[in-house]
């Protein structure tokens, strides 16, 4: 009997492993997933995968190739993790075993990478030729997709969005520069505004500190005040979603998509961050050029980063 064609996909966190196992349509046929445990080191990570992996494939399938995605900096052509911190790894060869337990050729992809090509293959940017993927949680990371290609840049760096510097004057951030949009509109800095305005204004706070309860402010707990109208709590997501508008205007004029998928944790908090984010590209961009963007939700989920990584190598077969 002819064994069916399959293309899987790993994506690789610092939490957990995520497995698919795609047909030739692009459709996700199995699927599974694993806490990553990184303190086990890297070869209880790597078995793991191949165990999660092979408990997805059937006997009716031909496995083709594997794609993963993962965190980190990469030595893609050999096939090396150089350095992930999420993971603890330095200069671990997984393209080499797992070309060794399965025979097939193996793609590592930067998880937003990867994300972004499966939002725009088959997900929310589907049928553009220009579409940028967003990702707006811990830190503000961004995929691009240009004429139909994967933009990576010379080493695998394209994308940074969350250093765009949005404030000349701003704090000095980890990675070297000032005034860095991450700085402004991620989760993170959400939760630290959103507790800096709590703490001077408490009287104004009630939803906001009942949210936190005397814990670490979060994104979450803005979300969550903001939807019963504490003023704090929507100031603060005025802020990150009008510093957004401003970093989103420097991609636009630089790329001139078609689509801007915005996703991640922050970016569920909906009209309260992204109505602001809007009024600032209104105000700031080339009207020619924002007026003309559309702004979408992802479509792939959690999934994203896993069903990309399979079609970015089953792509380049």
């Amino acid at each position: 009997m002819e064994k069916n064609k399959v293309y899987a996909g790993i994506d690789l966190g610092g939490t957990k492993i995520l497995a698919v196992v795609l047909n030739e349509q692009g459709a996700v046929v199995n699927q599974a997933e694993t806490p990553t445990q990184a303190q086990e080191g890297s070869e209880a990570v790597i078995s793991k995968i191949i165990g999660l992996l092979r408990d997805c494939l059937s006997s009716s399938h031909q496995l083709e190739s594997i794609g993963v995605a993962t965190a980190g900096t990469l030595n893609a052509r050999d096939g090396i993790v150089a350095y992930a911190s999420n993971l603890g790894w330095s200069d671990v060869p997984l393209g080499k075993r797992l070309e060794e337990a399965f025979g097939v050729s193996v793609n590592l992809e930067n998880d937003a990478n990867a994300a972004a090509y499966g939002e725009w293959a088959v997900g929310a940017g589907k049928g553009t030729q220009h579409c940028v993927y967003v990702t707006v949680s811990t830190g503000i990371g961004a995929g691009i997709i240009s004429s139909g290609r994967l933009i990576r840049g010379r080493d695998n760096s394209a994308g940074e969005l969350g250093h765009i510097t949005v404030d000349m004057n701003g704090p000095r951030c980890l990675c070297g520069n000032v005034g860095c949009l991450e700085l402004y509109a991620s989760g993170t800095a959400i939760g630290r505004r959103a507790a800096e305005l709590a703490a001077a204004y408490p009287a104004k706070a009630s939803a906001l500190l009942a949210k936190a309860a005397g814990g670490a402010m979060t994104s979450r707990h803005a979300a969550e005040a903001a939807t019963e109208g504490d003023e704090l709590a929507l100031q603060a997501l005025r802020e990150a979603g009008s510093a957004l508008g401003n970093g989103l205007v420097s991609i636009i004029h630089v790329m001139n998509p078609e689509v801007i998928v915005i996703g991640g944790g922050a970016a569920g908090i909906g009209a309260p961050l992204l109505e602001p984010m809007k009024e600032a590209l209104a105000d700031r961009g080339i009207s020619s050029m924002t007026t003309g963007v559309r702004f979408a939700s992802p479509i792939l989920g959690k999934e994203a980063g896993a069903i990309g990584a399979a079609l970015l190598v089953a792509d380049q077969r």
